[in-house]
């Protein structure tokens, strides 16, 4: 690209971190080629910071993904609903249940709104943790703000429907007030 007189923009940067963010045992070149970046001046924006967080949560590297997230506070960068939805998805595969609902939280405080995929991932998050109070409150709120299950989520619930007792009673509460209806 360079050799022809083309050099990369953000959205160039941005294509190759991110393939080389999800694929565990690049995050060196990815980091190397940040680093490029940023010497020739371009900045990262909030979607490529989400991109090297979830780099970093892939990588295992939980501290780092968390310091880089408070530090776009700091440095005066807004995070979006997709960069807290990554944060929590993170947070709930090391098994940091109360720090991911927290966080989910906390997002709405800092004027975030949760959307659907929100919902979704820490819905998601708390049955794999084994939760599934929580995981039912989460889908009660969540079926109230009138978002829906997506079919990951729903296959969850199916999955465990069989062996987990307040999932099938949520299930058959859920078909029982639909008959109703």
């Amino acid at each position: 690209m360079c050799s022809s007189g083309l050099l990369p923009n953000l959205m160039t940067y941005t294509i190759l971190l991110d393939g080389l963010c999800k694929h565990d045992g690049h995050l060196d070149e990815a980091l190397q080629l940040l680093k490029a970046m940023q010497e020739r001046k371009i900045e990262p924006d909030i979607v490529l910071h989400t991109i090297i967080i979830e780099g970093m949560f892939i990588a295992g590297k939980l501290e780092v993904a968390k310091e880089l997230f408070s530090k776009l506070f700091t440095v005066g960068i807004q995070p979006t609903v997709q960069t807290y939805n990554v944060m929590i998805k993170g947070l709930l595969k090391e098994g940091l249940s109360n720090e991911a609902y927290e966080l989910f939280r906390k997002m709405e405080v800092d004027g975030f709104l949760p959307n659907s995929c929100s919902y979704n991932v820490i819905i998601q998050g708390f049955l794999q943790n084994q939760d599934s109070t929580t995981a039912v409150q989460l889908i009660d709120e969540m079926v109230g703000k009138r978002f829906s299950a997506d079919s990951s989520t729903f296959q969850m619930l199916l999955d465990l429907e069989s062996h987990d007792e307040i999932i099938s009673r949520f299930m058959r509460g859920s078909s029982q007030h639909r008959k109703m209806k």
